[in-house]
């Protein structure tokens, strides 16, 4: 895709995947919003951005937020009168038993992650649909379709994206509208990664480590593709065949490789 003024916009972009998809849109000629909760970090951004595409911005939003979604990307439309591409990235974890969970935990988890991702994309549509193009690629996870103890509610609401994403996929695609779900295998350096470090999750097998940088690349090179599945990580895709063929030869390697808090 040509992606000279292309209009951009990624959530979560303050840090970690997000950030690096935003400098890496805007070098490559977009015009990137950049959307996330800590002003301070977006600060710290919006000159990078600038540098190589100065019509690009910032915004703080809460993705939970519906109506403020509706507000920005509004705005966004009303700025630069076209909106081209969504990046869904945006999202929080918690990492503990599920003994020690509250219905709040869950909710929080749901609310960012999975309604965040639905808020933004119903936003996004009209303008896409009106212009006949447009692509949306989600940020999930191999969680969500191999879920791992101490994670349920970020494994569900990966799961969540993935079946939301998936069926949308079928209805868009005629009306120009392009959606994918991004794998990014395992990312040490993410807030999300160094928190659950903290918590006491395990290491994920070093195969399927990657860095902001593969995974930024591999967004880029899948605004030319038609696969539903962008996976850096490819061989994360055998979790779940291994899963459907030995089933109890998986369990005991999950509980093994990444033990319940």
């Amino acid at each position: 895709m040509d992606l000279r003024n292309k209009l951009a916009l990624v959530t979560g972009a303050s840090m970690g995947i997000g950030r690096q998809i935003s400098l890496d849109l805007a070098r490559a000629g977009a015009v990137v919003v950049g959307v996330a909760r800590g002003a301070e970090a977006l600060g710290e951004l919006l000159p990078l951005l600038q540098r190589v595409s100065p019509r690009s911005e910032v915004v703080p939003l809460d993705v939970a937020q519906a109506a403020a979604v509706r507000e920005v990307v509004q705005g966004v439309v009303s700025r630069h009168a076209r909106l081209d591409i969504l990046i869904n990235n945006a999202a929080v974890e918690e990492r503990r038993s599920i003994l020690e969970t509250k219905l709040e935990d869950v909710d929080r988890v749901m609310r960012v992650n999975f309604g965040g991702m639905v808020n933004c994309t119903l936003a996004a549509l009209p303008i896409m649909i009106r212009q006949g193009s447009g692509r949306i690629i989600n940020v999930s996870s191999a969680v969500g379709r191999s879920p791992v103890p101490g994670e349920a509610a970020y494994c569900a609401s990966k799961a969540a994206m993935i079946a939301f994403s998936e069926s949308i996929s079928y209805e868009l695609e005629p009306k120009g509208v392009r959606v994918q779900v991004l794998f990014p295998g395992y990312v040490p350096t993410t807030g999300i990664a160094i928190e659950a470090r903290r918590a006491g999750q395990a290491l994920p097998p070093r195969w399927v480590h990657r860095t902001t940088e593969q995974v930024s690349r591999a967004v880029l090179r899948a605004l030319d593709s038609g696969a539903f599945e962008i996976n850096v990580a490819l061989l994360e895709t055998l979790a779940p065949i291994v899963r459907a063929v030995t089933p109890g030869m998986y369990r005991r390697a999950i509980l093994r490789t990444q033990p319940p808090p």
